[in-house]
């Protein structure tokens, strides 16, 4: 099995909401002072630990990566976000307190929803050059849809205790080919044994604070009574004028059906789509090398 390096952890001193952001940066052999960082942003549930070692190695060697657990997720301290626009309004503090005024993003899964509103809601003084959209969502809006899966989301999502069968369902086609997939990864993000850390509320052991939290924002966000404004981002996509996009999906995704991806490439204006064949939503993970590819081919050009 390969092994991954991972940087230290690094804090930033507490942020005018509170927070005390855990963060870690991963330098390229030969870095270039002229290239855009890259802040990843993780999934419901997820934290710096337990993001694909692969993929992050795969990404660093062209370019400098950021990662960031979210307010009172993971290592961070904080107050817990009940919305997205919370999520983002962290996230903003967070490039603050690190003086990157200038970064491409990749958001995966809640991620990804929290990077629309980083993108939409950004002051003047923070400059987001390029997205990366994974298996994610604009808000609540006419042509979005809805999981079919709901009953299985809440089940495998927001069990007490989270095994490789959960994410099997969640994240891979239930394909052999889709077994193995998700046997690889789950071996690559746990390669650490116990300091890989956690699960977002494993075990219950926060009451299902965090759980809750992040269940509220992703509920919030798929209802159009609370996604309005700055809450939401499916009205304002256009308004990205000067942000190019690249949105990323499986072709069947089972927690976010994969023609919301086409919806949201749709509405942005400098957007483009790839959609990985016989993969779900976890696509990223399953096409780590794949994706790597396009996602530097997309943030170097």
């Amino acid at each position: 099995m390969t092994t991954y390096a991972t940087p230290q952890t690094l804090y930033t001193p507490s942020s005018p909401s509170g927070t005390i952001f855990a963060y870690r940066r991963f330098n390229p052999p030969s870095p270039s002072p002229s290239t855009t960082p890259l802040l990843i942003l993780t999934h419901f549930r997820g934290t710096i630990s337990l993001f694909d070692p692969l993929l992050l190695s795969l990404l660093s060697s062209t370019r400098p990566l950021i990662q960031v657990d979210y307010s009172g997720i993971g290592l961070s301290t904080g107050p817990l976000a009940t919305s997205i626009k919370q999520s983002a309004d962290h996230i903003l503090q967070f490039l603050s307190l690190i003086n990157e005024p200038k970064v491409d993003i990749l958001g995966f899964s809640l991620g990804g929803m929290v990077a629309q509103l980083v993108a939409l809601n950004s002051p003047p003084s923070i400059h987001i050059r390029k997205l990366i959209l994974a298996g994610t969502t604009p808000s609540a809006g006419p042509e979005i849809q809805q999981t079919p899966n709901g009953e299985g989301v809440e089940k495998y999502g927001g069990a007490k205790y989270i095994t490789v069968e959960n994410f099997k369902v969640l994240f891979f086609p239930e394909t052999k080919e889709g077994g193995l997939a998700a046997e690889e990864w789950w071996e690559r993000i746990h390669e650490g044994g116990e300091d890989s850390g956690e699960f977002v509320s494993e075990g219950y052991k926060d009451g299902g604070a965090g759980l809750m939290a992040q269940s509220e924002q992703v509920g919030k966000w798929g209802k159009k009574e609370s996604s309005q404004g700055e809450e939401g981002s499916f009205e304002r996509l256009g308004g990205l004028v000067d942000v190019e996009v690249l949105v990323v999906n499986g072709s069947n995704d089972y927690m976010i059906p994969t023609v919301n991806s086409f919806v949201m490439q749709q509405r942005l204006p400098n957007a483009q789509l790839i959609i990985y064949p016989k993969s779900g939503h976890g696509a990223i993970f399953q096409y780590a090398k794949q994706f790597a590819r396009d996602a530097i081919h997309f943030l170097s050009g």
